[in-house]
């Protein structure tokens, strides 16, 4: 047995004694925190005016998990503000004066984890005003002596990779087999005696080792896992937090101080287990139809038109046993495809279904006003928000929730486009699609079953799961493809809800015989256009006849994201055209 091979353990202090088991239950104090807001470097924030956090830019909040907080808002001046926590639903109301003060009491949720703060009001997050609020990683009571043999603690140990379990100190009685739900937001402490190589690190003592695993958990691997199994699909932990140096003493004396094969045999290998697969899951049907559009207008006068958009959260079939958590206008994806005609005054009615977890908004391309709408359309759950404004321009538009972060809202599926026709209409044509791109990014890789949510580190650096044509993999292939025939002529509607990547939309086997580049409707068309750029927020409308029968396929003609699920099917059905087309097949075009 190798002198001293202890392995790495993440030491978690999940209760003191036994004893305070008995109160458990009872009320947490209160706390409280002051807020004002101020401009900074050009950009609007939250500044800290109370203990701890003054003077500290959007600072962040701690808070237990069932603890009761009161955040109270100053209007500093530059506008009207407030703060909201989309995830409790909780807000302040608006103070509109400098100097008025609003404040909002709420209970914490009882899982550790961050909540996201922002101002709510106009665009204001986006301009800065935005923070978090961290629960179950406030400062914890100091360890200043060894703990006592009674003390009910629980070791976890990680190794690189998909070992994760619970171990429990032989010799402590009473010590629950279990783990925090986010080890990330607990004090841990690691130890490990590093005479058997495997360590990577600077550190030339049990102490420095501990600073250094907190920074840096990755850099030792440990050779096996205890024994002991915990509970499934546990993630190895991110240490966030430092501890103080008699925390670290304390534990490093108390481990130190454990007898031989505390931590599992010293001459055993374990095996990395793999991570247990998710189930296939089936989620409802949110692929909007590309025939699901209105019929081109008559001739008349500008009117009113009443729009009506409602947000709804729900959990939809992205691919073959994958669902995914959209947030929808109208329940699909795209939204709703509008028609009005130029000069016509729209009266958007926003809606927020009850059962939203966040507030949501819409922002119109097609409206002159600031956001587009968003200003006037931040929505919280179950509460409706009405504005109007004048179609200025010619065009198709997209549409979008602007509610931060935005690109998570357009992420997730609230996009959609508004036709705005010029006086006289357009151009009749045989049959109109309504086709829409985005692009997704799931905390599983593509094609992993199961239920997915959105992973914000992909967005953010733009490298997403799944690309898509109205919503989901195969929406328009399997699902609800396009459909005409020889001799008609079909225009689409082609837009770009994002949110980040470009489109190069083509049809493989046509060529439009019109495009209008940018959606500019008043432009004269391009015309014989093989693939025409398409950019995130972004439309165009094609037009092309059809000689050929056949199935003709819609891509982005960055052809890879056809292996992330971005394909459509033009089914053309009539008489062959030899004297345009002729040949005999081959196996394998994938056409």
């Amino acid at each position: 047995m190798k002198s001293f091979a202890k392995f790495l353990v993440l030491t978690v202090l999940l209760t003191a004694f036994i004893g305070a088991c008995a109160s458990k239950n009872s009320q947490l104090a209160s706390k409280e925190y002051v807020l004002t807001t101020e401009m900074k470097d050009g950009n609007l924030i939250f500044l800290g005016v109370s203990d701890e956090i003054n003077g500290i830019a959007n600072p962040t909040l701690n808070a237990d998990p069932g603890e009761t907080i009161t955040v109270t808002l100053i209007n500093g001046g530059m506008g009207q503000h407030d703060v909201t926590f989309p995830e409790v639903k909780a807000s302040t109301e608006v103070v509109k004066e400098k100097g008025e003060t609003a404040s909002v009491t709420f209970t914490v949720p009882n899982t550790h984890g961050e909540m996201e703060y922002y101002d709510n009001v106009a665009n204001h997050a986006e301009l800065g005003m935005r923070g978090v609020l961290l629960v179950g990683t406030a400062e914890q009571s100091s360890v200043s002596s060894a703990p006592s043999s009674g003390d009910p603690m629980v070791i976890a140990a990680f190794q690189k990779g998909a070992c994760g379990s619970c171990h429990v100190i032989p010799g402590i009685p009473n010590a629950a087999g279990v783990i925090a739900p986010d080890l990330s937001n607990v004090h841990l402490a690691a130890l490990k005696y590093f005479d058997d190589g495997s360590y990577t690190g600077k550190a030339k003592t049990a102490e420095e080792y501990i600073h250094e695993s907190i920074l840096d958990p990755n850099l030792f691997v440990a050779p096996k896992c205890p024994t002991g199994a915990c509970a499934p699909n546990i993630m190895p932990a991110t240490l966030k937090d430092s501890l103080t140096t008699d925390e670290i003493n304390s534990m490093v004396k108390y481990l130190d101080g454990l007898p031989a094969g505390a931590y599992g045999a010293d001459d055993t290998t374990a095996e990395t287990a793999p991570a247990a697969a998710q189930a296939p899951t089936t989620g409802a049907d949110v692929v909007r139809d590309p025939t699901d559009l209105p019929d081109p207008l008559e001739i008349r006068e500008p009117t009113t038109v009443r729009i009506d958009l409602e947000a709804v959260e729900v959990e939809g079939q992205l691919a073959d046993g994958t669902t995914f958590t959209y947030w929808t206008f109208n329940g699909a994806v795209p939204g709703p495809f509008f028609r009005v005609r130029l000069g016509d005054t729209i009266e958007v009615h926003m809606t927020n279904n009850t059962s939203s977890s966040m507030n949501h908004s819409v922002d119109f391309h097609a409206v002159t006003g600031p956001g587009g709408g968003a200003v006037m359309t931040q929505t919280q759950p179950g509460q409706e928000s009405v504005f109007t404004a004048k179609a200025l321009n010619v065009g198709l538009f997209v549409y979008h929730c602007a509610t931060p972060m935005v690109a998570h809202h357009i992420s997730n599926g609230m996009y959609g486009l508004i036709l705005v026709e010029p006086e006289g209409g357009l151009p009749p044509v045989d049959r109109e699609f309504y086709v829409m791109q985005g692009d997704i990014y799931t905390t599983g890789a593509f094609g992993e079953q199961g239920k997915q949510t959105t992973d914000i580190t992909k967005m953010l650096d733009e490298d997403p799961e799944y690309v898509v044509f109205n919503g989901a993999v195969g929406a328009l292939t399997a699902q609800k493809p396009l459909k005409a025939n020889v001799g008609e002529t079909v225009r689409i509607f082609f837009g770009v809800g994002g949110p980040n990547l470009t489109s190069s939309f083509h049809v493989i086997g046509e060529i439009f015989d019109r495009v209008y580049d940018q959606a500019s409707l008043t432009s004269a068309p391009l015309t014989d256009v093989q693939t025409t750029l398409v950019p995130p927020g972004g439309a165009t409308m094609v037009e092309f006849d059809l000689e050929v029968p056949g199935n003709y396929i819609l891509v982005d003609h960055a052809l890879s994201r056809l292996q992330r699920g971005l394909a459509g099917y033009l089914i053309v059905e009539g008489t062959d055209a030899p004297e345009i087309f002729l040949g005999t097949p081959s196996a394998g075009s994938g056409h």
